[in-house]
C-alpha cells in the first residue's frame, strides 16, 4: 500500500444471489454437523455455512420406507456404512431440526447440504429444507464413471435431471459441487450452468483408496487436503469463468488467505475450506482473513470485486497460457 494511505478493506461478496460478508464459506463436514459447530464457525469469521450433508438414502429411507440398501435404490456406496451408523428413521427430522436452530443462532448465510447419485423421490425433501429456513441448498453429487457398461452421455444426464428437478421446486438458491471427472468438463459445466443453477463448485475431493502392502488390505488414504490440490480447481474456475452462467466456487486445497486470493483472482465468487480448519481448528479462519487484508492493503484494494476475475483466461493477454498442457518450457534445460 502507498505511504500516507489508509483504507478500510471490503471483503463482502455475492455468491449464489446471497450476500457474503467474506468470501470464506466453511464447506460441509463434520465441523458443521451440529449448531455449535456451526455457531463456533460463525463467531470465527465464516462468511457463510454449509452444514454436513444428509445422504439422499436417509431422506429415500422416510420417504420409501426403505430398510436397508440393495432395495432398488441406487445407494451409493458408503451410504449404508454411513446410515447404519448414525441412523435413518430421525435422520430427515434430525437434519430439518439442524437448519432451524442454525439459523436462528447465526447471521451468516446457512446452506443445507444433499449428497445425492441420483433423482428420485428425496428431490421432495428440498421444499422441506425451504421451510425450515436454509438460505440455499448446495447439491454434493458425483457419479463415479466406472461402469463400462455406461457411456458418459449417461452418466451426465444424472447431473441434468438432478438441477432441473431441484430447481424447478424450490425458490432459494441452488449449487452443484462436483467433480472433474467429466471428458467435456468446459461444455458439461457452462450447460450445467444455464440448468437454472446459481452456483458451481469445483471441485469435490472425493474418498480416495490406498493399499497397506503389509496387510494387503484396502485402507483410505488421507481425508485431509494439500495445498497443492488447489491447483486444479484453480485452472478450471480460471478459465469458465465469464463464461458459465452461474457463480463459482473453489474448493479442494485452500490451506490459507493466499490461496483463497489466487482463486478469488481467479474469477471466483467465494471459496470454500476444510481441511486447513480441522489441522487449525475454526479460529483460523480470522488468521486467513487478515492474510486477504494484508495482501489487499499491500496492493492498493479496497475490495474483492476490485480484483476479482483479475487473472482469468477472459482477462488475460495470454489466455492460451492457462491450458498448457505441457511441461516444455519447465522442464527445458533439466534433462
Amino acid at each position: 500500500m502507498r505511504p500516507g494511505r489508509s483504507k478500510v478493506s471490503d471483503l463482502s461478496t455475492r455468491y449464489m444471489g446471497l450476500r457474503l460478508e467474506n468470501p470464506i464459506i466453511v464447506s460441509s463436514s463434520g465441523l458443521t454437523s451440529t449448531v455449535d459447530g456451526v455457531r463456533r464457525c460463525a463467531d470465527a469469521g465464516a462468511g457463510a455455512i454449509v452444514l454436513k450433508s444428509i445422504f439422499e438414502e436417509q431422506i429415500a429411507a422416510e420417504v420409501d420406507g426403505l430398510a436397508r440398501a440393495g432395495t432398488g435404490a441406487a445407494w451409493h456406496p458408503e451410504a449404508e456404512e454411513y446410515i447404519s451408523r448414525y441412523g435413518r428413521e430421525d435422520a430427515v427430522r434430525a437434519y430439518l431440526d439442524l437448519i432451524a436452530a442454525a439459523k436462528r443462532e447465526v447471521s451468516v448465510p446457512v446452506i443445507a447440504s444433499i449428497h445425492c447419485v441420483s433423482a428420485g423421490s428425496w428431490i421432495d425433501f428440498t421444499r422441506r429444507a425451504e421451510a425450515a429456513g436454509a438460505d440455499g441448498l448446495e447439491l454434493n453429487l458425483f457419479v463415479l464413471p466406472s461402469d463400462p457398461r455406461r457411456d458418459g452421455a449417461a452418466n451426465e444426464k444424472v447431473y441434468f435431471d438432478v438441477a432441473r428437478e431441484v430447481r424447478s421446486r424450490i425458490s432459494i438458491p441452488v449449487s452443484l459441487k462436483i467433480g472433474s471427472y467429466f471428458s467435456g468438463l468446459s461444455q458439461t459445466l457452462i450447460k450445467l450452468s444455464r440448468t437454472g443453477l446459481d452456483g458451481l463448485v469445483l471441485f469435490n475431493r472425493f474418498f480416495r483408496i490406498d493399499f497397506d502392502i503389509e496387510n494387503l488390505t484396502l485402507v483410505p488414504a488421507d481425508i485431509f487436503s494439500t495445498p497443492e490440490e488447489t491447483v486444479v480447481p484453480l485452472r478450471w474456475i480460471s478459465i469458465l469463468s465469464g463464461q458459465v452462467g452461474c457463480d463459482l466456487a473453489a474448493a479442494t486445497g485452500i490451506h490459507d488467505g493466499e490461496g483463497a486470493v489466487k482463486h478469488l483472482l481467479a474469477g471466483a465468487a467465494a471459496v470454500q475450506v476444510c481441511s486447513a480448519l480441522y489441522r487449525n481448528e475454526p479460529d483460523y479462519l480470522g488468521v486467513m482473513l487478515n492474510q486477504i487484508r494484508s495482501w489487499m492493503e499491500r496492493h492498493d484494494f479496497s475490495s474483492v470485486e476490485q480484483f476479482r476475475g483479475r487473472m482469468s483466461a477472459k482477462a488475460s493477454d495470454n489466455p492460451a497460457a492457462h491450458e498448457r498442457v505441457q511441461f516444455m518450457k519447465a522442464t527445458a534445460g533439466i534433462e
